[in-house]
């Protein structure tokens, strides 16, 4: 009988110990910190992305988003958490906007290795612009050429019939989805050459 007791008296003590580990750990475990509330954030709204540093936290959301209501959340759940060290951004952008950058960029690349697959345009590179919803793309391409070299308007002339020809694809006339488009060709010193 005294071995029962003693074998329920251990079995208790032990349910109480596990218990208030718990419960220890319960508490620890309450306060958020930035990224558990950047989560929560990505979980509750559009975002898109969110970047951070020991000053600033970035987030953009979609258009369908209030900024200003995410940028209160944030502030919020920091301030709940004492975190206090930063200052917090929101901007909202245009869904329709990001895929068409999304969809240029990729198209741009593939463009790229498409030249450089020839030996002759190895060196050229693609210089980034803005795309905008409402205006036609810009496909700059840099070669490695100078304002006096004597080939450089037919060189550029060749790059711009390749790309162009690329361009025109079916595969990738599906991928624009129709945009507008223009080439322009740079020497390497930042200049238009056609």
């Amino acid at each position: 009988m005294k071995f029962m007791k003693n074998i329920l008296f251990l079995g208790c003590f032990a349910l109480l110990l596990a218990a208030c580990q718990n419960a220890s750990t319960t508490s620890n475990t309450k306060g958020k910190n930035l990224d558990d509330i950047l989560s929560d954030i990505s979980d509750k709204y559009a975002v898109l992305s969110v970047t951070s540093d020991t000053k600033d936290v970035n987030v953009e959301v979609e258009d369908s988003e209030d900024a200003n209501k995410v940028q209160l959340d944030i502030k919020r759940q920091l301030k709940e958490n004492g975190i206090k060290a930063y200052k917090v951004n929101v901007h909202e952008r245009n869904i329709k906007q990001l895929e068409k950058e999304n969809r240029w960029l990729k198209i741009e690349n593939e463009a790229l290795s498409h030249l450089k697959e020839n030996e002759q345009y190895k060196d050229v590179t693609y210089k980034m612009t803005e795309v905008t919803l409402n205006q036609p793309v810009t496909v700059a391409i840099v070669t490695p050429t100078t304002k006096s070299d004597e080939g450089a308007q037919e060189y550029s002339e060749k790059i711009k019939r390749e790309i162009n020809t690329f361009l025109q694809t079916k595969e990738i006339k599906k991928q624009s989805k129709g945009d507008s488009y223009k080439i322009v060709i740079y020497n390497q010193d930042d200049q238009v050459i056609n």
